[in-house]
């Protein structure tokens, strides 16, 4: 038997290294070297994480949970890098779930990463479930169907969740090492708006990176989208995901999670899951983390309260937990010309209860929908604070904030938001949400003003500056580019060499040492974070 797995290992091993090439080949479309390391080191430009002492093992999976998958790209759903008309690669938007692609691209390009099954911490499985699969590929004449004729008509989620199920099988069965922990230092993705929701049981002993840290122990379905209900079928729900604790049928009346049915799987859980912060561009982040008059003392901000974004109109009842429309009905511009004032349509009718009667709007409040791209940008340079509502499922509204310097205002109940609790397992929690953020519950919306104007001028000033600290970690620079120049200059924008997978890399180390895959740390290792960080005067 051990002479088995160490020719699998040996197999697997080979295919790594050839999966390197494989993915860059599709999704870089530049020639390169075949191992991470000497990647790394071709480019003179390694990774501050190469510091960690963490090692992950990286699984070939088949090519229908990757790199078959990248034929369907597009513009609007692609991974986070394409090839222009003149063949070069650049990095792109891509979707919003392409954090997909980036992480694994990383991962290959990293010193972290390991061939040799025997020295690895963690084990990461690469499924592009999010970025590609759900959508446009789901439904596509040549798609691939799961669960054979009984799910043919399922819908876009409950074909995920079988494909996820088909994807852990295969690494259950091909090689040792999920046996051997019971998954529980097995690494998924899982991006899409409520993807953690619908992650099959198979999944739940791993540990998942998410953009959707919602913790609810009864949790609800809040898309507008009918096909992305994950407790559509409370019979699909039970047999693949978990119990459920609620009725099994509901509708969604009045408020929107009256009668509706629940889950009993958590979807994500504080203490072994993260919240990564989405994908963004280069061309997003460059120039504010270049502004210097961004952190300049006195710096004046023109609007007091920013919020920009889909405000729910053509909208089931539930999406954004019914936020963003109560913003707008609270803070809208009472000048502006509506096309009705007695209630706000959406697209199952009209709800007099959210009609915009602009009742709390005062000047210096901007509650509008989505802006344009670079006004976008300015817009946030120029607010003190910014609304942060959830959208379905998740938003980019924190990491748009912070970027920009301006102070996140959260108000979404149970679920942690990106890297909270990261900066803690990384040894700096000093630098966690509290520092730079306030937040509010969800039935606080309508008093946000009156808990703005309680803040002291040296507290705003603070998490102004706090904002401003760690902004990098909510951005990824560290980037495979097939120029070295290229690399050089995003690592060292802003503060140099820090950035979110500098913070992923510290935090995944200290999962592996709770697993007891590494030894307890140290106050040497908690002085090496530190001056990773470049925090107590390290460099």
């Amino acid at each position: 038997a051990r002479a088995a797995a160490r020719a699998a290992a040996a197999a697997a091993a080979a295919a790594a290294a050839a999966v390197s090439a494989s993915l860059r080949g599709c999704v870089v479309g530049e020639a390169t070297a075949s191992s991470g390391a000497a990647a790394a080191e071709e480019q003179g430009m390694p990774s501050a994480a190469a510091g960690s002492p963490l090692r992950v093992y990286v699984y070939e999976m088949p090519s229908e949970f990757t790199t078959a998958l990248l034929q369907y790209r597009g513009v609007h759903s692609a991974p986070h890098r394409e090839t222009n008309v003149y063949g070069a690669s650049q990095l792109v938007q891509g979707s919003l779930y392409a954090m997909e692609t980036a992480l694994h691209e990383w991962l290959l390009d990293s010193r972290l990463r390991t061939a040799d099954t025997a020295q690895a911490h963690l084990f990461f499985v690469p499924v592009y479930v999010s970025s590609l699969y759900l959508w446009p590929i789901h439904g596509a004449s040549t798609a691939p169907l799961y669960g054979g004729r009984r799910h043919r008509g399922a819908t876009r989620v409950q074909q995920a969740t079988l494909m996820l199920r088909a994807a852990a099988e295969y690494v259950r069965s091909a090689l040792p090492f999920w046996n051997a922990s019971g998954g529980a230092d097995h690494v998924w993705m899982l991006l899409h708006d409520e993807a953690p929701c619908f992650a099959p049981r198979d999944l739940r002993p791993s540990l998942l990176l998410t953009h959707y840290g919602y913790d609810a122990r009864r949790p609800l379905s809040w898309s507008s989208y009918a096909d992305d209900d994950w407790l559509r079928s409370p019979a699909f729900y039970e047999e693949h995901i978990g119990p459920l604790a609620g009725p099994r049928e509901g509708k969604r009346e009045g408020r929107p999670d009256g009668g509706r049915p629940r889950g009993g799987a958590a979807c994500f859980e504080r203490g072994k899951d993260l919240v990564l912060p989405p994908w963004k561009p280069p061309s997003f982040w460059r120039a504010p983390l270049s502004d210097p008059g961004l952190a300049a003392p006195g710096r004046r901000r023109g609007t007091y309260l920013f919020f920009a974004g889909e405000l729910g109109a053509k909208r089931l009842p539930g999406y954004s937990h019914d936020l963003r429309q109560r913003a707008e009905a609270l803070f809208c511009d009472p000048r502006e010309p509506r096309p009705r004032r007695d209630c706000l349509e959406h697209a199952a009718g009209c709800r007099s209860d959210l009609a915009p009667n602009c009742s709390l709007w005062r000047p210096g409040v901007r509650v509008v929908p989505h802006v344009r791209r670079g006004g976008y940008g300015a817009a946030l340079s120029d607010s003190t604070y910014c609304l942060a509502l959830p959208g379905d499922g998740w938003s980019s509204r924190v990491l748009d904030a912070v970027v920009h310097g301006c102070v996140p205002v959260i108000v979404q109940d149970e679920s942690a938001m990106f890297f909270e609790g990261a900066f803690s397992l990384a040894g700096a929690p000093e630098l966690e949400y509290s520092s730079f953020s306030l937040r509010l519950t969800e039935a606080e919306l309508p008093r946000v003003l009156e808990a703005l104007d309680a803040v002291t001028a040296p507290r705003l000033r603070a998490m102004q500056a706090a904002a401003l600290r760690v902004r990098d970690y909510f951005v990824y620079k560290d980037v495979y580019a097939p120029y070295r120049y290229e690399r050089k200059a995003l690592l060292a924008t802003g503060r140099p060499r820090q950035d979110g997978f500098l913070l992923l890399a510290l935090a995944l180390e200290a999962r592996a040492r709770q697993l007891g895959k590494l030894p307890p740390q140290t106050e040497e290792g908690r002085r090496r974070n530190r001056a990773l960080l470049e925090l107590d005067g390290g460099a």
